[in-house]
This record gives C-alpha cells, structure tokens and sequence, in this order.
C-alpha cells in the first residue's frame, strides 16, 4: 500500500456519506480533510468504498456496499444499469439530475477558472436554469454497439528453442453483441436493451443473435484481429422516422459478395431507409476511409432540425439527441442575438448544423470544419437547404483564423460561435478569435472544466461573461452542455 500526506492508503476501506455529485459524475465525499471521489455512488448514499488511487489533494474510490439507500433513490429501468456503464444516473429522479448539472456548472465555474477570487464568485450567478431534454428516454438518434467476446481466455504456450519467443493463444469464447466496460476494450458486455435509443432495439438485438448463431460469421477478435463482425451502427431520424443499419466488418466485397444475401434478412425492419455493409481493415473502431456497399435505399439517412433537413451518412457527425439539439441552437441563437447585418464566424462547425440554422437571422455565416467528410456534408447540405449566405473552409481552426481568415482580412466577424471537442479551444485558435475583436462570442461546450479554463482567458483579454445557459442533452448520464455568452467591454 502507499499513502499520501493525508494518511490516506491505496486499498483502504472506509466508511462516508455522499454529499453530492462533481464533475465528471462521481460522488462526493470527504474523509478527514481529503476530498474523495467515489464511482457509483449518488448524493445522500451511505456506502462502504476502498480507495482506488490518491494524489496529494484527493482520492479516487469505488463503492464495495450500499449500507444505507438515497431518500432520492429510484429503481433503474433498464436491466443492465449497474454494469454496462453508460447511464450512470438512471437510478436518480430525471427533477434531480438536472438540478444536480446546473449545481456542477456552478461550482466548476466558481472553482476552476483561472481569475481573481473576487470574479469566480461572480460567475455562479451567471448561469441560468438547465433547459431539460424534451426526452428522457429513448431520445438518441444513433447507437454503436460492438461484436466481441465475454472473456477473452488464453494459453501461454513455451517458445519451442532457446531464445525463441512463445506464444499466446486466445480462444474465441461466448461471442456476442454489447458494449465494451469501461477499460476493457478487448471484451463486450452483451445487452438486451438499452432505452436510450429507439423501442424497438430489443428486437433487433434478438435478430442480429439469431443471425449470428445460424451463420457462423466469425467475430473480431482486437487481439488477434482476425474474425468478420466488428460493430453494428444504429442511426434514426427522430422527425422523419427513416432507419439506418451498419454492419461494420473485416472482409472484402470479393468475401462479403457472397453474403450479401444473408444480410438481406434485415431489409425488411419497419421504416428501414438504408442498410449497408462497411469494410474496415484498420486498429481503430472508426474507419479512416471506409468502402461502403449499400443493400438497401441510399448510403444515408434523413433527419430534419426545425425547417432543415440534412443527410446523415454513417459516420457524419450529428448531435445525438435530435430534440435537445433544437432547444440547445435556440439557445445559441438568444444568445447571439443577431441581426441582419452581422457576419458570423462558426468554429468546429461540424457539418455545418449550427451556422445553417443561424444564416437566417444574419448577413453572413462562415464556418470552419478541419474533417472533410464533414465539409462535403455541410456543402451539400446548404446547397439542398438553398442557404446562400454561407461557406466553409477545410482546416484545423487555429490554422484557418491564422491564414485565411486573419483578422484584418476578408471578414470582419460581429459574432464568433465556437463549439470545439471536449479538450477546448486550441490556445492558437483562442489567441485568433481574441485578435478579431468580435463583440459577442458564444461558446458552446460540452466539459465545462475545459470551458472554465478558456473562460479565464477571455476574461483576462477584454471580454465579460454574461450568461450560461445549460443544456441537458444526455439524460441518465454526467455530461452537460452549455453555451455561454461573452460580451466585449
């Protein structure tokens, strides 16, 4: 065991109550003086934890026993909550899940921007009330499950000469559908259901065993990786009702052509608009440059944000939660608060989503996007939502404001919308849009810490923070987006 200064010891056991939630989802405790922060565990929980890691001003635990239950606890709806780790909150009233982000977006604001105390305590009283999410289940628009194996078991087997290598034999046990647990990447956790995505995947599941076990593809092996079946990727149009199965494989159209046939069982699935098979040879989960063949409709689904429609391809990037995702570019939208003679700088654009629906209360949209997969969506896109008054540059955003769109050039942007990954705005990038001088800047996130770490920036360099407006957009989970609005003084 080793200990910090606080006498804590990896592999200790104690008892605590949980006082709240933090970032990122885990709760809150304190033992002594040490802040611990225990998976798992919901506000108002006693439970028995062992720490699971320490630093010099904190602690990491998980939970070993319940001893005494939440006065807010709730019964879990979904069979796998608990294991599959995806919807850490389900066992807390959807009322108090989004009171508990909004509590999360305060103190992270009050805690970890970089600013004089005397400001921190300012921001808190910036952020507004959370807008719910107009679902609470059955509210993503696209799901990603993998094929793999339950346990991944092996035999060591001794190197056959002197100073030969050995070798490792993995047995291809319990094949299945699921999702990987958290750091296990080489096995899946099957699943049944999952009730954040459409009702009628239970079904479809059963469907995707059935066919496994009467076809006897092989599934991907990450270790090996030999075997076919790799993922299933589920999309939905949640206004146009229109379906889209992706079987991702490790096989040619030379193999594949021969089965063809056998995946034709699922073109008959209600609302089904396009079925596809992808080959993908690479290490990653996401292919780089993918062949597709199509089965069935077109290479792409339809899904509409207010009056726009847009084509989802497989991997296109699109908010996953369609509802939410029209009150969160509201949002964007009060707080822009545009006019006809505004020009409009959209950073991290995306397929262009947030900047089409904004070209109708402006002069002008220009946005930034560095996939270009993503660029010939939101070209495309545009032209098919006639939207005139918008363009797009291919490029990293830090290199684009650096080059083509500096300041002093072609552009003069009243507004910059910025709504990077969750790591935040690349420091080059922030240094630019700062330069431009543009008297509003909204700032979409989805981590607040990085978010507050940007914040002090701007409130160092000229700009004040208005409003924070929070967005649920994952019911059940920890993740919190917000847009925030920065005014020049």
């Amino acid at each position: 065991m080793s200990s910090t200064e606080s006498g804590l010891k990896t592999g200790q056991q104690c008892t605590v109550t949980i006082e709240k939630f933090a970032h990122g989802g885990a709760g809150f405790a304190m033992v002594g003086t040490t802040p611990v922060f225990v998976t798992g565990a919901i506000p108002g929980q006693k439970v028995a934890i062992v720490i699971t890691k320490h630093k010099e001003n904190y602690a990491e635990a998980k939970v070993q026993k319940v001893l005494l239950k939440s006065k807010d606890e709730s019964m879990a709806k979904c069979v796998h909550f608990g294991t599959c780790g995806g919807c850490v909150w389900q066992n807390v009233p959807y009322n108090k899940q989004i009171k508990y982000k909004e509590d999360i977006v305060r103190e992270t604001l009050e805690h970890l921007t970089p600013v004089d105390a005397a400001v921190r305590k300012t921001l808190a009283g910036r952020v507004l009330g959370i807008i719910p999410s107009p679902q609470v289940f059955n509210y993503r628009n696209k799901l990603e499950l993998s094929f793999g194996y339950g346990t991944m078991r092996h035999e060591d087997k001794p190197a056959p000469t002197p100073g030969a290598k050995g070798q490792r034999i993995y047995f291809d046990e319990n094949p299945g559908l699921g999702f990987h647990l958290a750091g296990e990447w080489s096995t899946v956790l099957p699943i049944t259901e999952c009730h954040l995505y459409d009702e009628q995947l239970p079904a479809l599941l059963a469907d995707v065993n059935r066919f496994m076990k009467e076809t006897g593809l092989p599934v991907y092996n990450p270790k090996t990786h030999r075997g076919m079946l790799r993922n299933l990727l589920l999309r939905r149009g949640v206004h146009t009702n229109e379906h889209m199965i992706a079987f991702i494989v490790q096989a040619r159209k030379k193999e594949l052509e021969p089965l063809f046939q056998k995946f034709m069982r699922f073109a008959g699935r209600p609302n089904l608009k396009s079925l596809m098979i992808v080959e993908h040879f690479g290490l990653n989960d996401k292919p780089e440059n993918p062949k597709i063949h199509t089965l069935v409709g077109e290479p792409f689904i339809r899904e509409r944000l207010f009056d726009l429609t847009f084509e989802i391809s497989p991997f296109s990037f699109f908010q996953t939660n369609t509802l939410a995702t029209e009150k969160l570019y509201s949002a964007i939208a009060q707080a822009a608060d545009l006019n006809g003679r505004d020009t409009v700088l959209d950073a991290y654009c995306g397929m262009g989503t947030i900047g089409q629906y904004l070209a109708r209360f402006c002069e002008k949209v220009v946005g930034i996007e560095s996939h270009p997969s993503a660029i010939d969506d939101a070209l495309r896109s545009a032209g098919q939502n006639r939207i005139g008054n918008i363009s797009f540059y291919k490029g990293r955003a830090e290199q684009v404001l650096h080059q083509q769109l500096k300041p002093g050039g072609k552009y003069k942007f009243n507004v910059i919308v910025v709504d990077p990954p969750r790591v935040g705005l690349h420091p080059q990038a922030l240094d630019s849009i700062i330069t431009h001088r543009p008297e509003k800047i909204v700032y979409v996130s989805c981590n607040t810490a990085t978010f507050a770490r940007d914040l002090g920036t701007l409130l160092k360099s000229g700009y004040e923070l208005r409003t924070v407006q929070p967005v649920d957009m994952f019911p059940h989970t920890a993740h919190i987006e917000l847009v925030a609005l920065l005014q020049r003084k």
